[in-house]
């Protein structure tokens, strides 16, 4: 659209008219959202944590997408792999076996765009697979993540999440990724 301007005129009406060019933005909701379907979708990642940890297959079985995927780890945000890629069935083997203890979220967002909600947020994660060794203890983890739902039938299904930064592993509940300058004070 500006191409054909010079650099200078460009900035300038940009500079005059900063809406010119800008996409409405999406509307971005917390927990503290009284109306529309961003309070559904929140309450429905708290379920699914909740579920997640009591190992209710049945629960996740009826919200968790056909093509659900899930992507474990943040090595794909540098061009690596990530830790570990779930389909659906996999996920689920996860929950049955009751591989996490504890998945509590924090800061978590939503943006929604008509049926489709993205959320954003952290949660904390006390992993204790299976088959690990019983020298290896278990690990609480701190992980950021991004994840798609899609109304779908009536119903919010849940088609994706992708770890975007973690797991970091948090001994003692602290997470070493926070400077003692960041760290709330005490009163």
């Amino acid at each position: 659209m500006y191409g054909r301007l010079p650099w200078s005129t460009t900035f300038l009406i940009l500079g005059l008219f900063p809406a010119l060019g800008q996409q409405p933005k999406p509307a971005r909701e917390n927990a503290s959202t009284q109306s529309g379907p961003a309070p559904e979708v929140l309450a429905l990642e708290t379920k699914i944590e909740d579920a997640v940890v009591r190992g209710d297959v049945a629960f996740m079985t009826s919200v968790l997408a056909s093509d659900f995927s899930f992507v474990h780890g943040d090595g794909w945000t540098i061009g690596g792999r990530p830790l570990a890629v779930d389909d659906r069935s996999a996920f689920l083997k996860r929950v049955a076996d009751r591989e996490y203890l504890v998945h509590d979220l924090d800061s978590v967002k939503v943006e929604m765009h008509g049926d489709i909600a993205i959320t954003y947020g952290r949660y904390v994660s006390l992993y204790v697979p299976k088959n690990r060794n019983a020298a290896d203890p278990a690990r609480l983890n701190s992980i950021w993540f991004e994840r798609v739902y899609a109304k779908r039938n009536g119903q919010w299904q849940w088609l994706s999440h992708r770890t975007v930064h973690g797991p970091t592993v948090s001994p003692a509940g602290v997470d070493p990724s926070v400077s003692s300058a960041q760290a709330p004070t005490r009163p």
